[in-house]
């Protein structure tokens, strides 16, 4: 497994102020309607843990839901014929969508 570098990093600006720089879009950071330029150094390190903690916790989101070829429906049935097919085993609902797919209608 290897280690992501960090998303945002500090650097010096010209007037011995920091800047917190945005890697990834290669401009300095942005925080609501502040652009994260002419800081303290501890304000800018403080910005940038912050920053990196959120961008962190965004890559770390459960992906989202891959949409199978399937349509999703939902059909009331006769809890006889819901039991029996439960009664299978594991893959029942496929097998009640093969015999719908093999039926002459």
């Amino acid at each position: 497994m290897s280690i992501r570098e960090k998303r945002f990093s500090i650097v010096l600006d010209p007037t011995n102020l920091w800047t917190v720089w945005d890697g990834e879009e290669e401009t300095p950071a942005v925080f609501g309607d502040r652009v994260l330029c002419s800081l303290s150094e501890s304000e800018a390190r403080s910005a940038c843990d912050v920053l990196n903690a959120i961008d962190e916790r965004r890559r770390w989101r459960r992906p989202s839901p891959v949409p199978q070829e399937g349509m999703r429906m939902e059909n009331v049935l006769d809890p006889e014929v819901v039991a029996k097919f439960k009664a299978t085993g594991p893959g029942w609902q496929s097998r009640i969508n093969e015999l719908l797919r093999q039926a002459k209608i």
